[in-house]
């Protein structure tokens, strides 16, 4: 099980030089992770240095919001002035004209459930086990080396690699496409791809934290357990 915490695994997605966003959702009240600032709402902060990083995201996960992200893309790294190596409570996020590259093919596979709670253990491992055919699949049909595998906190991600494309309507359509072909081809009853991360600035659940979807709720003889759950990556893959 590995995270961004850990500085190999950071460095696979931010490499020297470049700089990413931290994006905490839902964020209420003062923390130490922003300053002691009130926040209500975002509170975000760009990151080129991984000690840093890991304070900021360490802090973020003990103070009370609806979850951590990160910028999946290349961003410009000049946005590192709006909050050095820091977190700020801030409206002033990564927009798609601050992407510089595509440098992954993201796949969402979540399971089919209302909107808004965590999903179970059985609807989880149903995720799980999609994932391996459309990695599977891909490998074989696309010509992409072996993704990175990660659980969502509630679902399963797939990280394809790509050779930095740059930000263009063709970049943007071609992953578009594949993700719309992907879920014409493996959508079941029970999981869906994702077919709306093809933006350029979409962010990306971080490895690491807690996905806090709804209420944990407790099992019982009635109703399935659906607990928060930290997300992680699983196997690197050939990245």
């Amino acid at each position: 099980m590995k995270t961004l915490l850990e500085k190999e695994v950071f460095e696979v997605f931010v490499k020297p030089g470049e700089v990413v966003e931290v994006r905490t959702l839902g964020a209420r009240g003062k923390s130490p992770a922003w300053g002691n600032q009130w926040a209500r709402g975002t509170v975000s902060g760009y990151f080129d240095d991984h000690e840093a990083f890991c304070k900021a995201v360490q802090l973020a996960e003990k103070a009370k919001h609806d979850g951590i992200y990160f910028t999946l893309q290349v961003i410009d790294p000049r946005l590192i002035g709006r909050a050095f190596n820091r977190l700020k409570p801030s409206s002033v996020t990564t927009s798609d004209r601050n992407v510089t590259a595509y440098r992954w093919l993201p796949v969402d596979l979540d399971s089919v459930r209302p909107a808004g709670i965590a999903s179970s253990d059985a609807e989880l491992t149903e995720a799980m086990k999609l994932r391996e055919e459309v990695a599977e699949w891909v490998v074989a049909n696309m010509d992409f080396p072996k993704p990175i595998k990660a659980m969502s906190g509630n679902g399963a991600h797939l990280l394809f690699r790509l050779p930095d494309l740059p930000v263009s309507d063709k970049s943007t359509t071609f992953i578009k496409v594949t993700l719309g072909g992907l879920a014409e081809r493996f959508n079941n009853e029970l999981v869906s791809v994702d077919t709306t991360v093809y933006n350029p600035a979409r962010i990306w659940k971080l490895y690491g934290t807690t996905a806090r979807k709804g209420d944990p709720v407790p099992g019982s003889r009635y109703r399935e357990e659906r607990p928060h759950r930290m997300a992680y990556i699983d196997d690197l893959g050939d990245v």
